[in-house]
C-alpha cells in the first residue's frame, strides 16, 4: 500500500486572482511529483491549531517540511537583524508543534532548505538569521541566479551516514537560500557540508529525521540520486 506523505504548506501572503482573495495555502508542484514518483501519495498540510496534530499525525506515515519563507527568531530567543526576510510566525508555530511531535511519536520526517532549518530549530538548534551578514567565514553563493533545477556548487557528505548511503559523496547540488543552520541541537548529526563549512544536511542516528538545505525536488528529474532521497525516505517508512 502507498504510504501517505504529508507535505506542509506555504502560504501566499498577498492577493490572488486565483481565489480573488488573500492567504491561499499551496504545496510546490515539484515536491508533489516527487512524492508519487518515488511511490508516495502526497497530502498537502496547511497550518492547523496546534491541538490538532495529533490527530493529523495518526493518519500519516511521513512528513515533508519543504522550502519557504524566513524562521522568525524569537523561537531561537533572538531579536530580528535588519538583513531578516518575509517571515511566517503562523506556520512556524504549527511545524514546530509538528516536528516535535512526530519525533516524539518517530513518524519519520525530511526536511528541505527551510525544512531543515525549522527542524534544527523545532529540536533546540539555531540558524543564521542571513547567513551572508552573520556566517564568521568567507561564503559561496548560497542564492544562485541560475535556473532551479540546475546545480551550482558541490557538498561533501559524511561516508557514516545515511545520507551517503543514498547519495554519495561529493554531490552537485542547487542552492537557493539566505538562512542556514548555525547550530545542531543533541541527537542530530551535520552530514553534509558545503566547501564553505556552511551546513547542508543533517539526521539523527537512525535517519528516521534527515534534512538537505538544497531541493532535490528541482533536480530529481534530470539527476536520479536526488530522487533517491525520496525513495529512501519513503522505504524508511
Amino acid at each position: 500500500m502507498s504510504k501517505l506523505i504529508g507535505i506542509t504548506a506555504d502560504v501566499f501572503l498577498g492577493e490572488t486572482t486565483a481565489i480573488n482573495e488573500k492567504l491561499m495555502d499551496f504545496v510546490p508542484r515539484p515536491a508533489v511529483n516527487a512524492v508519487l514518483a518515488a511511490g508516495g501519495i502526497p497530502v498537502s498540510l496547511p497550518y492547523i491549531p496546534k491541538e490538532k496534530i495529533n490527530g493529523l499525525l495518526e493518519r500519516l506515515d511521513g512528513v515533508i517540511f519543504p522550502g519557504g519563507p524566513d524562521i522568525d527568531p524569537t523561537f531561537m530567543g533572538e531579536e530580528p537583524i535588519p538583513e531578516l526576510g518575509v517571515t511566517n510566525r503562523d506556520r512556524d508555530v504549527f511545524e514546530i508543534a509538528l516536528v516535535r511531535t512526530a519525533v516524539a511519536t518517530k513518524v519519520p520526517i525530511l526536511g528541505i532548505c527551510r525544512g531543515a532549518q525549522i527542524i534544527d530549530v523545532a529540536l533546540g538548534g539555531s540558524v543564521y538569521q542571513d547567513l551572508e551578514s552573520q556566517y564568521p567565514g568567507k561564503v559561496l553563493k548560497h542564492h544562485q541566479s541560475a535556473p532551479g533545477d540546475q546545480p551550482t556548487h558541490f557538498v561533501s557528505v559524511d561516508h557514516d551516514s545515511k545520507l551517503f548511503k543514498t547519495i554519495g559523496d561529493n554531490v552537485f547540488v542547487n542552492s537557493r537560500h539566505h538562512q542556514a543552520i548555525k547550530a545542531v541541537p543533541e541527537g542530530l548529526h551535520i552530514v553534509a557540508k558545503a566547501t564553505d563549512g556552511v551546513i547542508e544536511g543533517i539526521e539523527n542516528d537512525d535517519a528516521s529525521v534527515q534534512a538537505v538545505q538544497w531541493h532535490p525536488e528541482n533536480m530529481w528529474e534530470h539527476d536520479s540520486r536526488q530522487l533517491d532521497i525520496f525513495k529512501d525516505f519513503i522505504e524508511r517508512i
